[in-house]
């Protein structure tokens, strides 16, 4: 038998379900030619089959070892060591496949998902575009749920309609596809458009036996029928899912129903719940408390648009302050960047030691590391070059929830920018924080006691950044902001050095989505129905008052 012939046999054997025989046979072939490229792939296929994953992949390792130029290869063992739960490893592979055949659409697809799936949206999206530019058409249509998803967390709704449209065009059962139309009409606040995306999903979902009722709920309550969306959470059970518990509590708080809808919200809480590790938080603030006074900063850079940081608590209104700043024409919206979180790395790494940044940044002090912080200034200036914030306006806005707690750093890297504080109620902060989803602040979110505890935590830092250090950032409070917009606006764009715009009066007009939980209210015009919503929920936040006490004085806060 020649060698094809050999090759095919085993390959139909193995199809067959003999794996334990083809397994055998191909060991013994190789044994006299070790670098046959079919018959080690054939040997990794049997012995995974076999239920001898070492085997599996010491034939795929040494495959990729003597045909380096074989991607699919390369593919083949970073999907093996994905379906053995070595997602680090598979995606490391794939990163090296990258390296030597830059236009690999596998190898992008794969680590684009990855970096989606850790909130690496830009950048994952951008692996996507590129796997989808080197395939098929058919086979790029099948990325598009995944890269529209993406795209609809950066706040870009339309752009994701149109991948749900190309999706739904190759594959028209597709359910990925059909709730991604649906979610980007819901987030762009089209109601006649989400229901008819959603009557296509629902079609869809009963033929494959899937619930879509939380997708509905969402779908009327944006068109103004929420008391059809609360009837029907309503009808579901109390250990629900927490997405639909949140849901359901919202609307119960909506329609007056606190009592009940507090239950849902700490019920909700608790099945979404990631861990809050209090000691390890306690030991980083304190290491924050440590930061010396004076240090070089780095010079200002006027050819690329500059900063504003927008901070605040997470629900303290930083999505409501952006917008009316970017509806300015020299202020371009940022949203959410991770940059000085990865600032905080890449500093650590320059300086060299394993001590805390706050400590070990003193070597800044010694002469041959005066020229550091222009390196974390151009480092942080390229992060948003990446994400296309370079240009276009002389400004643009950082709302990171709790970047005050690097306030050192960034006035290292920008000594000048502006820093703008949003500070709202701490209890009204609070039950915003319970009503929705949210990871910002280490996990903060998902029990009461653990958001007062991270809230103090951050306000007293603040104060001694202020008093220890002279970084006083510009406090904007969301009840004068809501209530006296003009003043309060006067004040934010003096501080940028920019005179206040007309457009900045109709921001809710702006065609921007806001990729945060705060998206629909953003579209409306200012209002004060979210101050003093704790008076509602007094008897439950009782507890956590103490712990708050100096963060409701010094915003000026009563109970």
């Amino acid at each position: 038998m020649n060698r094809t012939a050999s090759i095919d046999s085993l390959r139909q054997a193995l199809h067959a379900g003999r794996a334990a025989a083809v397994a055998q046979a191909a060991a013994q072939q190789l044994a006299a030619t070790p670098d046959d490229i079919d018959l080690l792939e054939i040997a990794a296929l049997a012995a995974e089959a076999c239920g001898d994953p070492a085997r599996a992949e010491r034939c795929l390792r040494h495959l990729v070892t003597v045909a380096p130029d074989a991607l699919w290869a390369r593919d083949d063992l970073a999907h093996f060591l994905l379906r053995h739960g070595r997602d680090d490893e598979a995606e490391a592979v794939a990163r090296d496949t990258i390296a030597i055949a830059p236009d690999g659409p596998a190898a992008h697809a794969f680590v684009g998902q990855r970096m989606i799936q850790r909130e690496a949206l830009v950048e994952g999206a951008w692996h996507l575009r590129v796997a989808r530019r080197h395939l098929p058409a058919a086979q790029a249509a099948q990325l598009a749920p995944a890269l529209g998803r993406a795209l609809l967390r950066l706040g870009e709704p339309q752009d994701a309609a149109a991948l749900a449209r190309e999706a739904l065009a190759a594959a028209p059962g597709a359910l990925d596809a059909a709730i991604l139309a649906t979610e980007a009409a819901e987030q762009s606040g089209d109601a006649p458009a989400a229901e008819a995306a959603f009557a296509h999903a629902e079609r869809i979902a009963a033929a494959a036996g899937r619930d879509v009722a939380l997708l509905d709920a969402r779908v009327l309550a944006i068109g103004g029928r929420w008391r059809e969306a609360l009837a029907q959470l309503d009808r579901l059970p109390d250990d629900a899912g927490g997405a639909a518990l949140l849901l359901r509590g919202r609307l119960r708080d909506r329609a007056g129903r606190h009592e009940a809808a507090w239950r849902d919200l700490v019920a909700g809480k608790a099945r979404l719940a990631r861990p809050y590790d209090r000691d390890a938080v306690d030991r980083r603030f304190a290491q924050q408390r440590t930061w010396p006074a004076v240090l070089p900063a780095a010079p200002p850079r006027g050819d690329v648009a500059q900063p504003v940081f927008i901070m605040g608590m997470p629900r303290s209104g930083t999505t409501l302050l952006e917008q009316i700043l970017s509806a300015h024409p020299d202020i371009r919206a940022g949203g959410e960047l991770p940059f000085v979180a990865q600032l905080r790395g890449f500093a650590h790494g320059l300086l060299g030691t394993d001590l805390p940044l706050p400590v070990s940044v003193a070597r800044l002090r010694i002469a041959d590391r005066h020229h550091l912080p222009a390196l974390f200034r151009d480092f942080y200036l390229a992060r948003a070059r990446q994400y296309g914030l370079d240009g276009g306006a002389r400004f643009f806005t950082d709302k990171m929830p709790l970047n005050e707690v690097d306030a050192p750093l960034i006035r290292l890297a920008f000594p000048d920018a502006p820093l703008l504080l949003m500070r709202r109620h701490p209890l009204d902060t609070l039950v915003s924080m319970m009503a929705h989803d949210m990871t910002h602040g280490a996990n903060c979110a998902y029990r009461l006691e653990d958001a007062a505890h991270h809230l103090a935590g951050v306000s007293d830092l603040v104060v001694d950044y202020r008093e220890r250090l002279g970084i006083a950032p510009l406090v904007v409070r969301y009840e004068d902001l809501v209530t006296d917009a003009a003043a309060q606006v006067a004040r934010v764009m003096a501080a940028i050095g920019l005179p206040p715009h007309p457009a900045q009066r109709d921001f809710h007009r702006q065609s921007r989505h806001a990729p945060t939980p705060s998206h629909a209210q953003v579209r409306e015009p200012l209002h004060a129905r979210s101050v003093e919503r704790w008076r509602a929920h007094a008897a439950s936040l009782a507890p956590v008052v103490p712990v708050v006490a100096a963060a409701l004085e010094r915003g000026g806060h009563t109970v």
